[in-house]
């Protein structure tokens, strides 16, 4: 039976096969335009009424399914190995780098490394043959060249100090199409000289890919290029795979035991490797990491100049040697990391007594990922006990700390939080203090989530 009807210039010539309720057919399209083409199509067929009011194409050769674009590319490969040879030789001769080549083969592989510098991307990937696509913060993409940053390498955009599952889903989408992912598992620059505090996402991260994992370690990074300084100092680098671990060996470990393992191969203390790192201005800036005085317990009462540093209160001065020590000893603290940690359990005392910690001449604005910085009004920052304040001529904006999801350090002198979906940026001038307030907020949450735990 032929039952033809008319589409505009497209004459449909049905031919349909009643089956209980429902008949295949096969179309013959004409059109004047295109070629013969042909496809199947399910119909419902109604018994009584004679007619076939809709029918449900399945997929024809007139609609293209539109092919998802891959993460991984052979221009990748290609900008990589440029960038190698045009890095190799600055690194050297800026940051006195030496990079150990690796030889494996190409991937997929997740490679963790240690985060001491600025440029340790860099560094890490001159070990390396294949381009390496790195998991990076948010903050990177709002950057005026971050589309061509996008284009020549494609990192992978994550926000920091919490769980980002659209970038899990991109570390898959890398890996499933035979690439290299390059990750921090401290997920922030070391401030202190000393490991930052790690999650096990990283491990569970590690286990569920199924792939080798390699451990890569940068040494004398914090000595040549501290986050809290403001020059690079001359002295001696070196980049090497300390670790390969197969697939096999990550299934027979247990998350906390592959946790253990990353954290112990990640470990670089420079102040024990016996470099000198010279300059002239070695202390400068200090303030950005020591912020607590441990003798007379002034708060932002650092200041430093060249190699020495003091407190406005009390007078209390020390110098920062070669050899990254405190000379001499401010309390009984020779090193920064020794200092640091003191500082960030004592400043949690201090506000839950009743203090604050503010600054004033800050920036305030709104960072939306992929585009550019909205500036807000602000001048003025402080937190408490219960809430995080920015304040401006015309009054004030009060951010509940229950309602703020982290607050994480970015770059040297700048300071995210998270509240209410939105990302908030706070940046001082350029002595400014950033990670006091990531201590006070991280330290409250985790006395609390402790007591709650106890009750």
């Amino acid at each position: 039976m032929l039952s033809p009807f008319n589409y505009g210039n497209i004459v449909f010539i049905i031919s349909y096969f009643p089956r209980k309720s429902n008949c295949f057919a096969k179309i013959l399209q004409f059109n004047p335009l295109r070629s013969l083409s042909f496809t199947k199509i399910k119909l419902t067929f109604f018994e009584n009424s004679g007619k076939i009011p809709l029918f449900e194409e399945r997929r024809t050769v007139l609609k293209e399914r539109k092919k998802k674009s891959k993460w991984v590319k052979r221009r990748h490969a290609r900008v990589f190995a440029f960038l190698r040879v045009i890095m190799r030789p600055f690194c050297r001769l800026r940051y006195g780098f030496t990079a150990e080549r690796c030889d494996l083969p190409s991937g997929p592989y997740l490679i963790v490394s240690n985060h001491q510098a600025t440029m340790d991307q860099f560094f890490l990937s001159l070990s390396f043959r294949f381009p390496i696509y790195f998991i990076a913060s948010d903050d990177l993409f709002n950057l005026k060249v971050s589309p061509l940053i996008e284009y020549l390498v494609a990192p992978i955009p994550k926000s920091k100090s919490f769980a980002d599952i659209s970038a899990m889903m991109n570390v898959f989408r890398v890996i499933k199409e035979g690439g290299v992912v390059g990750v921090c598992p401290e997920g922030n620059r070391t401030i202190s000289g000393g490991q930052w505090e790690m999650g096990d996402a990283i491990a569970k991260l590690a286990k569920g890919l199924k792939v080798p994992l390699v451990i890569h370690n940068v040494c004398g990074g914090y000595g040549t290029d501290p986050r809290w300084g403001h020059n690079v100092r001359k002295g001696r680098m070196r980049g090497f795979v300390r670790r390969v671990v197969s697939p096999e060996e990550l299934a027979a470990l247990s998350v906390e035991e592959v946790f253990s393992l990353i954290k112990a191969e990640l470990t670089v203390d420079d102040t024990q490797s016996g470099v000198a790192f010279r300059s002239r201005k070695r202390a400068e800036y200090i303030e950005r990491a020591l912020y607590l005085c441990p003798v007379c317990g002034g708060i932002s009462t650092i200041v430093s100049r060249k190699d020495r540093f003091r407190c406005r209160n009390c007078n209390t001065s020390s110098v920062y040697t070669p050899y990254l020590h405190l000379s001499p000893p401010v309390r009984q603290y020779d090193r920064i990391y020794e200092w640091f940690e003191w500082e960030r359990e004592e400043i949690v005392n201090r506000v839950l007594s009743g203090e604050s910690v503010s600054d004033k001449g800050i920036l305030f604005r709104e960072s939306v990922k992929f585009q550019k910085k909205k500036k807000l009004a602000g001048d003025c920052v402080a937190i408490d006990a219960h809430n995080l304040t920015v304040s401006h001529k015309h009054g004030q904006s009060v951010y509940p700390l229950d309602a703020i999801t982290a607050v994480t350090m970015v770059g040297k002198k700048k300071f995210n939080f998270y509240y209410e979906g939105k990302i908030l940026q706070v940046k001082g001038n350029k002595r400014f203090c950033a990670i006091k307030y990531v201590h006070v907020f991280d330290g409250l949450r985790q006395r609390r989530s402790t007591e709650g735990v106890t009750e």
